[in-house]
């Protein structure tokens, strides 16, 4: 297990919409830039999973659909992904691949980069350069196809610790907001999470229960929330920044 203290390893814990992707860069941006922070993040993880499944097909086991716009539909057995024009799979960036997997490999894949991002954490824990971690939760739950999903911070705790995190060593922020919130917020970003994946995997739900929160503080976690419901980004900001400095120290 790695040992705790060796620098400065945050977290960004929060649902869809939660404001968890502007809290991480709020902190990059604070602790130095880019080019001096390590961001560690679930979605690359997961979207790795999926491109990582097409890479591994045969063209036979691939389904191409040449879509009005250009856009080629890629099918295969658990998954479906769309390339557009001048795309390709073995350069495309992972922030723009598109993709949906089928019910019964969902939660493999997501599972798999949770521990994917504990051996992350394992491995810069040992550099001294800053680390901002951003990851989603949302309820357990059973998808269409009659399998979990485990998607709570609980489950999420314990895949980091299974790879060798000590909850000691990082120091976790919880974006607070509930669904009504969020889900008005993917609606004015022209839904940028399909309403129907929203529905099913942004509801409310997936935080630490009172007694679970107390059970991981008496293990050394430092966890801190920070609510989300107003539409105040610069209070936000603020707000993101005073609850690391709180646990880290200010300058």
């Amino acid at each position: 297990m790695m040992e705790p203290e060796r620098g400065i390893i945050v977290g960004i814990l929060g649902q869809w919409a939660s404001g968890k992707t502007e809290a991480a860069r709020t902190l990059i941006r604070h602790l130095g830039g880019e080019g001096n922070v390590v961001f560690l993040t679930d979605r690359d993880l997961l979207v790795e999973q999926a491109l990582g499944y097409f890479l591994g097909l045969d063209d036979s086991e691939i389904t191409t659909v040449l879509e009005p716009d250009g856009t080629r539909q890629l099918q295969g057995e658990h998954a479906v992904s769309w390339l557009g024009p001048g795309q390709e799979l073995d350069s495309v960036e992972l922030d723009r691949f598109r993709w949906r997997p089928n019910d019964e490999v969902l939660g493999l894949w997501h599972d798999a980069a949770r521990l994917a991002l504990g051996e992350q954490i394992c491995a810069r824990s040992v550099e001294k350069t800053p680390v901002v971690i951003e990851a989603a939760f949302g309820p357990d739950m059973v998808d269409l196809g009659g399998h979990p999903l485990w998607l709570s911070i609980a489950d999420l705790f314990a895949r980091l610790e299974e790879a060798g995190v000590d909850p000691r060593c990082v120091r976790w922020n919880i974006v607070e907001a509930c669904c009504d919130v969020r889900a008005e917020r993917n609606q004015r970003r022209g839904a940028d999470v399909p309403v129907d994946i929203f529905d099913r995997l942004a509801a409310d739900g997936g935080d630490l229960t009172p007694e679970q929160q107390k059970e991981w503080e008496k293990r050394g976690m430092i966890l801190r929330r920070v609510p989300n419901e107003h539409d105040d980004i610069e209070r936000f900001r603020s707000d993101i920044i005073a609850a690391f400095e709180e646990v880290f120290g200010a300058g």
